[in-house]
């Protein structure tokens, strides 16, 4: 028997890159971060209330309220007022941050390797469509900031849940792509990949499907079920959701971080906790009880420069 979910608020929001992989950094360093809070629902009408002050508090006459679009100083003001609600309200924050540069390079990696593929099988069929499509980095950080999500919950038992989304206004496509990636993230049943392709010869049409399962995702610690999951933007016409501000003010705060380190860092791994360690909410960021030995993005997606940094120190 299943037992009663835990029900969560997710609110999330993006800042710095979110381009396609097969664009590399604009500036020296460039990263995306998708940041955010999580709020169990039994104490949504205890938080709630204390993030929508500070809407009403700095809300414009027209248009939605966004720190990106305030002077410096209502900046500084808001960001204050922020921080210590967190403080106040005791708000679990989560981050995943992914170097362009990175993300860049192991794309290239991998269509490298596939054109190297095909040019040694080669096949007078012809399929349509690139050797390899650039991913979108926008929805690489959600996937990740999402399962961050899992992760933390998992850490602390909770492995049956039903998740609402909360996320300042998304087109729609990415918006399913979002909940493609977030009911992926957990479904290890059978997955087919058809592939359609033209044989000029015979002038027929050929199909190839590549079946893929995980057998055991006990074996690697997945045990965690989502049986709820609503993604809810908040359309241009709604006023400003005051946890989806939250995540706004934090995503900000953390791209102006990264982007902002010195020489020596400006390439190293984003997602420990000594990355954000000189952030004003690094308590509440560091959510985790064990990080563990491996980060993913800071691995698969390693700035090129700080791998070739590595290389001369161990040389």
């Amino acid at each position: 028997m299943t037992n009663k979910p835990t029900r969560i608020v997710l609110a999330c929001d993006e800042s710095g890159a979110k381009g396609h992989a097969d664009k590399d950094e604009e500036f020296p360093g460039q990263v995306g971060v998708f940041a955010g809070v999580m709020v169990p629902e039994e104490h949504l009408r205890r938080v709630a209330p204390l993030f929508q002050a500070i809407v009403t508090k700095y809300q414009p006459e027209d248009g939605k309220l966004h720190i990106a679009n305030l002077y410096p100083e209502i900046q500084e003001s808001l960001r204050h007022d922020v921080y210590d609600t967190i403080c106040t309200a005791v708000v679990p924050c989560f981050w995943y941050a992914v170097h362009v540069a990175g993300f860049h390079k192991a794309y290239l990696d991998l269509k490298a390797l596939v054109d190297e593929a095909r040019s040694k099988h080669r096949s007078r069929i012809k399929f349509n469509g690139r050797s390899v499509k650039p991913p979108s980095l926008h929805v690489e950080l959600f996937e990740g900031f999402y399962g961050n999500l899992i992760a933390f919950c998992q850490e602390r038992g909770k492995t049956d849940l039903a998740i609402e989304v909360r996320m300042d206004n998304v087109d729609s496509p990415i918006v399913r792509d979002f909940d493609e990636v977030a009911r992926g993230l957990l479904d290890f049943g059978p997955k087919t990949t058809r592939r359609r392709g033209f044989d000029p010869a015979t002038r027929n049409v050929h199909e190839v499907s590549i079946r893929t399962q995980i057998k055991n995702p006990e074996a690697l610690g997945l045990i965690a079920k989502v049986h709820e999951l609503k993604l809810n933007p908040v359309t241009k016409t709604e006023k400003t959701d005051g946890l989806v501000l939250v995540a706004d003010v934090l995503a900000n705060s953390l791209a102006y971080l990264f982007h902002n380190r010195s020489d020596d860092e400006r390439y190293r791994a984003l997602n420990r906790p000594e990355a954000i360690a000189g952030h004003p909410l690094a308590r509440y960021l560091d959510s985790f009880r064990n990080w563990g030995e491996y980060s993913f993005p800071d691995t698969f997606y390693r700035h090129p420069k700080d791998a070739e940094r590595q290389l001369k120190a161990e040389g």
